[in-house]
């Protein structure tokens, strides 16, 4: 840019140079014709004051093709154009009005994300319910040598019993596991677990009555148990 061409000079050249009426760069710019016609004339007293001023030259620089940051410059070194203090910038939402949907949409969307895991948090790491439907009692005397312990769980993701694994019906939380009982005091502890969460615990004690004759059960590693019983040849048979 030449320093010794002012700002007046350059605009009219550069208007007849890209053939544009005033009227036309009016309506692409969205500057009013007086104004134009004041800046091409070289009357700038009645400008607006430095931000708005700088807008102007930044639509004019789009539509006409020149650098704005360079000749705002040299406007104001020529000393046309009223400062209006140490913010010399052009308002932001001057001309374009500022969307308020995506920080909104941004705020929205942290809470529902707050929300829910509060609302999961107690589901991943609390401790799942645990009940036993049958038996009913506790202890439990049972006549027969099996039985089959039943329950309900919640919020599990594993269940055990006597250390063996218990299948869980998904639909309605309901479990069952049959068992076989030795003579005497049967002890059957269920474990219900999270995976990132805590356990919840129950026991349920058998009293098996074995009738008279009935050799003594062998205990299995889960609690189950195998039993012998007396054959018509004097032999034992495995039961």
């Amino acid at each position: 840019m030449d320093e010794q061409l002012t700002f007046e000079t350059f605009f009219r050249e550069r208007v007849k140079e890209k053939g544009m009426a005033p009227k036309k760069l009016a309506d692409l710019t969205g500057i009013s014709l007086s104004h134009l016609e004041n800046m091409m004339r070289g009357n700038f007293d009645d400008m607006p004051s430095a931000p708005y001023f700088h807008g102007y030259i930044v639509r004019l620089a789009k539509v006409l093709d020149f650098d704005a940051e360079e000749w705002w410059e040299q406007i104001k070194k020529e000393g046309i154009v009223k400062n209006s203090g140490a913010a010399d910038s052009f308002p932001r939402n001057r001309f374009i009005r500022q969307s308020q949907a995506k920080p909104i949409a941004i705020f929205i969307g942290v809470l529902l994300v707050v929300a829910y895991l509060i609302f999961q948090v107690p589901r991943i790491l609390g401790k799942p319910t645990l009940a036993i439907t049958f038996p009913s009692q506790n202890p439990y005397t049972a006549l027969s040598n099996t039985i089959t312990l039943e329950g309900t769980v919640k919020g599990a993701d594993a269940l055990y019993l006597n250390g063996d694994p218990v299948a869980v019906n998904v639909t309605n939380g309901t479990w069952q596991k049959s068992v076989l009982l030795q003579g005497g005091l049967n002890s059957f502890k269920i474990i219900a677990k999270k995976f990132l969460g805590g356990q919840a615990e129950a026991t349920e004690q058998i009293i098996y009555q074995a009738p008279a004759g009935t050799a003594p059960a062998a205990a299995t590693s889960t609690g189950t148990v195998s039993s012998t019983v007396p054959t018509p040849t004097g032999q034992t048979q495995n039961q």
